[in-house]
């Protein structure tokens, strides 16, 4: 087997352009040239389950592949088993060698993993930093019998380069940004003073066409092909501060011409340098137009540089984007005109109030203090979601936020509290749900109201009987597939995405599919059933406030959320770029970690009651046990009122069922609502939704189902 290994790896890595830092291989596309052309033995097939596939092994086969590496640096190797009937030492392995002889095992699963449907994920960093340009991977059952079968499938294999030589210091001068900086090069240091006047004025970047450097890490679309790709939308933003404080009076993505970015400027600080000067720095994102990805970074710039042409420096190195990720650094052109604003002591007051709001947060190792027998390793857990997917992860308990991530790819990110973070389909749960909650306890018999009566574009035949909580419930009986999401992969669903007026999103969504069932009946995953319901939402709001223009999302979200004291960030939403303003209801949020947290504790606890109707929040945070929902997707899933629910009674050895609710993001965000008061999230763009190990620590903490012995 070392020959064929070492002689394919020396064909991959004779060019430089072979050469590849990451790889993923989900097998939807068969096994290719890698896997035939490396080694493997046994029985060994590719097989397919509800339209994903997967590489099976049985008895003692197994597969191997070679991956180029381009450059030394750490290697971090993890794919997702399934497994049936194994017994005894059976197991399936997860090995990785860089010589083709010695094999390093990184993860397995055995006897008590194996129902043959659920996927475990294994995994971990190579002991040893390879010396040479190739490792290799294999995928081995371990098994004696034919009927000893392991799945395996979404292998990543991630090449870190050795760490970058990253500046500390932001250098002065002019010309083109050579390189990214540290994330520290940013951070306010130790010991720093206050600026002797508060800084406060307009900001102005204009349009810049071109930034001095970027690097792209994943582009599963070609984006970097287009024009205008790495150039930056203009900015005008004014100001306020407050001591080193640095507040940007309006917080949220900000709309523009560019056709691809919309920026974010979250609070930052100011302070002076040893000689005098005056630095601000400001937590700074892009956001995809349109869409709900987020790039992060920071921006600096001297105040007292004058309203004149001055440059400042950007760096981004981190982001919530499966799809897209990449570095950029430049200087820029800026100008800084200092002045008071008219709302500053309003954008101050509530400044303070929004950092009195937050959860006390500390440091997941913390968590030990309060638990000494936790294991901190089974929140945000290499092994369920991989770290370098990972934004920022944590779990509320008794009211403390204890949180870890908020890595970058240039250190750990100096403002974490301000990280902007998308919500995608958590709005399902947090705008659509709770705004027909809301509605149906303000006016009982909203969530019986049909579709067809206030969404004309809905109001064919086939729309007919259709209410607004089978929309919630997605259980409209209209579907072209009843295949776990083969509508939401289906390419129609990114024509309706890609519509920006509300005249042309509605007439997508109500048109896409046709009535195959009573509604009620089935699930299917649809986001445009919210979409829909958004649009009936407003019209029911409209009708029953008697104001043409009221905005359920401004009316009766935002105030909630102000109640519950979440930052300003969270009070606005995607919406259609025209005279309409439509909510888009199912995605298009952006959060602290902080309002997540919090939003989902709130919905979690006792208060929620007050302000929701609450047999539709019970049914949808399962504290009735005749109305679990429909099955969404497999047994243990169900779907209700726009919650997720997992039943991880069997998976954490309960003697019964534990059903947890939960909110559900594309991409990879999970945010679970456990039955004993806890709430344990992460937001990663990893396409990762696991998170068993968290619920059974949560459990062990204070437990919420009694365990077998």
């Amino acid at each position: 087997m070392r020959c064929v290994l070492v002689a394919l790896a020396a064909l991959l890595v004779s060019g430089v352009a072979q050469a590849q830092a990451r790889v993923v291989d989900d097998f939807e596309t068969g096994l290719g040239d890698e896997w035939r052309g490396a080694a493997g033995r046994g029985d060994i097939q590719l097989t397919e389950y509800s339209g994903n596939h997967s590489l099976r092994l049985r008895r003692n086969a197994w597969a191997a592949r070679v991956v180029p590496l381009d450059g030394r640096g750490d290697v971090r190797v993890s794919v997702s088993f399934a497994a049936l009937d194994l017994e005894g030492d059976d197991a399936c392995l997860l090995e990785v060698s860089v010589d083709g002889e010695i094999w390093q095992e990184l993860g397995r699963i055995g006897p008590g993993q194996d129902d043959g449907l659920t996927m475990h994920r294994v995994g971990g960093a190579l002991a040893h930093p390879p010396s040479g340009d190739w490792v290799a991977v294999r995928l081995r059952a371990a098994g004696n019998t034919l009927n000893d079968t392991c799945w395996a499938d979404d292998l990543r294999v991630d090449a870190r380069p050795a760490e970058l030589e990253l500046g500390l210091q932001i250098p002065a001068g002019e010309g083109p940004l050579g390189q990214p900086l540290s994330s520290q090069a940013f951070a306010r240091p130790d010991g720093a003073r206050s600026p002797l006047e508060p800084v406060s004025g307009r900001l102005i970047i204009p349009f810049l066409g071109r930034v001095d450097g970027f690097r792209v890490h994943r582009d599963e679309f070609g984006y970097e092909s287009e024009a205008g790709i790495f150039s930056l939308p203009p900015l005008e933003i004014v100001l306020v501060g407050e001591d080193d404080d640095l507040i940007p009076v309006r917080r949220g993505p900000l709309e523009g011409e560019h056709p691809h970015w919309e920026w974010i400027v979250e609070p930052g600080r100011a302070w002076q340098t040893p000689d005098g000067a005056i630095r601000a720095v400001l937590p700074v994102a892009l956001q995809e137009r349109n869409a709900n990805c987020v790039h992060t970074g920071w921006l600096s710039f001297d105040p007292n540089g004058g309203s004149g042409a001055q440059s400042a420096v950007l760096v981004m190195g981190a982001e919530t984007c499966a799809y897209f990720q990449f570095d950029l650094w430049t200087r820029l052109p800026v100008s800084f005109e200092p002045g008071p604003d008219p709302s500053a002591d309003l954008i101050r007051d509530r400044r303070q109030a929004e950092i009195a709001n937050r959860a006390p947060r500390q440091a997941i190792a913390t968590l030990q203090d309060r638990f000494a027998d936790v294991d901190l390793a089974a929140f945000g857990s290499p092994l369920e979601v991989s770290p370098e997917a990972m934004t920022v992860y944590g779990l509320l308990a008794e009211g403390e936020l204890f949180a870890g991530g908020c890595e970058t790819r240039f250190g750990t990110d100096p403002y974490c509290d301000t990280l902007p973070l998308p919500s995608y389909s958590l709005a399902k749960s947090m705008v659509a749900a709770v705004a027909l909650m809301r509605l149906e306890q303000l006016y009982p018999g909203a969530r019986t109201a049909l579709i067809a009566d206030h969404v004309p574009a809905c109001s064919s035949a086939r729309w007919q009987g259709v209410t607004f909580e089978h929309a919630l419930d997605m259980a409209t009986g209209l579907y072209t597939s009843a295949d776990y999401n083969q509508d939401e992969d289906a390419p129609s669903l990114w024509a309706f995405m890609s519509q920006t007026t509300h005249e042309d999103r509605i007439e997508a969504a109500c048109s896409l599919h046709p009535r195959r069932a009573a509604p009620g009946e089935r699930w299917v995953y649809h986001t445009t059933d919210t979409y829909i319901l958004g649009t009936a939402l407003q019209a029911l709001w409209r009708n029953r406030s008697g104001q043409a223009d009221a905005d359920f999302h401004d009316d009766l979200l935002v105030p909630l959320w102000r109640e519950v004291g979440l930052s300003p960030l969270a009070d606005r939403t995607r919406r259609t770029y025209d005279a309409e303003r439509q909510p888009v209801s199912g995605w298009g949020l952006t959060l602290h970690f902080d309002d997540i947290m919090r939003l989902a504790a709130y919905l979690n606890g006792p208060r929620a009651a007050d302000r929701l109707d609450p047999g539709m929040l019970a049914a949808a945070l399962q504290r009735d046990a005749a109305d679990r929902g429909l099955p969404a997707g497999g047994d243990t899933q169900r779907y209700q009122n726009g919650f997720w629910a997992w039943n991880a009674g069997p998976a954490l050895g309960c003697t019964g069922d534990a059903w947890i609710p939960a909110m559900s993001g594309y991409g990879g965000i999970t945010v679970a609502l456990i039955p004993n008061g806890h709430v344990y999230a992460y937001v990663s763009d990893g396409r990762q939704f696991a998170w068993r190990r968290a619920a059974q620590q949560s459990n062990a903490l204070e437990p919420f189902c009694e365990v077998r012995p």
